[in-house]
């Protein structure tokens, strides 16, 4: 088996499992005890290594040697350059390698789990934008097309998965990066930040990738797309049709307190809404901000949402095929990563076997 995985070797798997495990081309080749240049030359198809080295490159990167085949799904070709990241100066390429890896490890476990269960078609529609007023278009066309509610959206990470979004939330190795997206395949993934991330924070991270996938097919780290997300969050979120009449005049905490739980965004959010639609100067802002961060820090806010939005596209998908008798174990093994990366994709699994009409 291992002399067939060798002869189906692609170097653009070694790169993203290498990528996975956060490691550098140096590092790599000190765990499997090979030159630098070895593995150069098996990244970029130049050779290929033999079975032993294989099972050693599986096991420094956390993986199974099957998952190196180049017949399994397509490593997506725009790679970190095609992908939506937010300030490339506050993480390194490294951890954002590693970020990257992890949204194409969920691709390969939806790739695989379709193969059981029929996943929702992407649903997704595009935007053009050239001006500020394109961007409450771009957020009025969405609500059209996938006929959300007039008012607050509810969980927008379910509207995402019930239009053919794949979303996901990163692991403890990706911290530092925030929210991240990319459309470079048949499904486009959003990936989140951390599940104990403020919530109303973590819904407007999720409206942000929404923008960049409906706005900017091709990505511009340090362009103006941040801004057009942003602004496309914020329009989404917080309609100016409805906000200019319900946002107070004055910083008032309560009926912020109020508009935060009814809305399910952050009282940040809010106020920065606040100024930009001229509801409060620009001088009350800065007072607020400044009140807000005195009184409760920069990052906690007070009068918490109940908890942060859970994606369960990929979560149900398991139970339903494990409910046949596979066990996820089983699911790993056929995906080529390990069960601990599964559970922490798929965002929390019974790992337990299930017997073929088992309906405890």
């Amino acid at each position: 088996m291992q002399t067939e995985a060798t002869a189906a070797f692609s170097g653009d798997r070694l790169r993203l499992a290498r990528f996975r495990a956060g490691l550098t081309i140096k590092d790599l080749a000190e765990r499997v005890g090979v030159t630098h240049s070895a593995i150069s030359q098996y990244e970029t198809g130049r050779t290929r290594p033999t079975s032993v080295t294989l099972s050693k490159l599986a096991m420094a990167t956390g993986v199974t040697p099957a998952f190196f085949r180049f017949d399994r799904r397509p490593v997506s070709s725009g790679g970190l350059d095609g992908t939506h990241f937010r300030s490339l100066r506050s993480t390194t390429k490294t951890v954002r390698s590693t970020a990257w890896a992890w949204s194409e490890l969920a691709l390969d476990v939806s790739d695989v789990l379709e193969r059981y269960v029929r996943f929702p078609p992407v649903d997704l529609p595009e935007k053009s934008l050239t001006s500020g007023e394109d961007i409450v278009e771009a957020a009025g066309m969405l609500r059209d097309h996938w006929k959300l509610p007039e008012g607050p959206v509810g969980s927008l990470v379910r509207h995402m998965e019930a239009h053919g979004i794949l979303v996901t939330r990163a692991p403890t190795a990706a911290e530092g990066v925030d929210a991240f997206s990319h459309f470079q395949g048949r499904r486009p993934i959003v990936v989140l930040g951390p599940q104990d991330k403020d919530a109303g924070r973590s819904r407007f991270d999720a409206a942000h990738e929404l923008g960049h996938l409906i706005c900017h097919p091709e990505a511009d780290p340090g362009g103006s797309q941040e801004h057009q997300a942003h602004a496309f969050a914020a329009e989404l979120l917080m309609p100016h049709q409805h906000m200019i009449d319900l946002l107070p005049r004055r910083f008032d905490l309560g009926a912020y307190a109020r508009l935060k739980h009814e809305w399910g965004v952050s009282i940040a959010a809010l106020l920065y809404r606040a100024k930009t639609l001229s509801v409060i100067s620009d001088a009350a802002y800065r007072r607020a901000v400044v009140t807000m961060n005195k009184n409760y820090g920069r990052k906690d806010e007070p009068f918490p949402l109940p908890r942060t939005e859970q994606p369960e596209l990929l979560r149900s998908a398991i139970s339903l095929i494990t409910s046949t008798g596979r066990s996820v174990a089983d699911l790993a093994n056929e995906i080529s990563i390990s069960l601990q990366d599964l559970n922490s994709i798929a965002g929390g699994l019974d790992s337990r076997p299930v017997a073929m009409g088992d309906e405890s």
